[in-house]
């Protein structure tokens, strides 16, 4: 009968061990910090040019509380038929601010709100009186403003609508880096 005898972990075979261990284990933070921290979804429309084109793929924190003029967050905003879309948007105004509307020409304050590119005409057809925004929402808008499903058409969006703030265009390669 044969004897079955030990054979001894060898020095390197135990670094590569502990090595695989670590690799597993930051492995294992990175995928759940991506998954609980993070997503990455896809640009579709041109509403948000030139900042974000068609296809780019852009990554967004998860849950955002205190949106800011200027952020560009991710909201649930209702489309035609009253089903929740996901839209990315800009902030032009938040919870206190005065909002007044010509066309795609938007107000905010007396002043004409800030990142809209582009020849932006005055429609003579559209026309929203100031308005408060209420505290608890914020007022969405395009940077593409002619073209733009946002809050001229929604409304203002409850804060609780936020899903995250855009962090970073992510894909493709030569737009890497941060949004403004």
């Amino acid at each position: 009968m044969e004897e079955h005898r030990f054979i001894p972990w060898r020095e390197s075979d135990r670094r590569l061990l502990v090595a695989a261990a670590i690799l597993a284990l930051a492995l294992g933070i990175f995928i759940t910090v991506f998954y609980v921290v993070f997503t990455t979804i896809r640009i579709d429309g041109p509403s948000m040019a030139p900042t974000l084109l068609n296809g780019d793929r852009i990554l967004l924190t998860k849950g955002y509380p205190e949106p800011a003029v200027g952020d560009v967050l991710s909201v649930n905003v209702p489309d035609e038929y009253g089903r929740s879309v996901r839209v990315i948007k800009r902030v032009v105004a938040i919870g206190g601010d005065t909002v007044e509307v010509f066309g795609d020409r938007i107000y905010v304050n007396g002043d004409l709100a800030p990142y809209c590119y582009g020849e932006v005409p005055e429609h003579e057809d559209f026309y929203a009186p100031p308005f408060v925004v209420p505290d608890g929402m914020v007022y969405i808008a395009g940077d593409n403003r002619g073209v733009s499903y946002d809050s001229r058409i929604v409304g203002p969006v409850p804060v609780s609508a936020v899903n995250g703030r855009v962090v970073a265009i992510v894909f493709p390669l030569h737009r890497l880096g941060g949004v403004e």
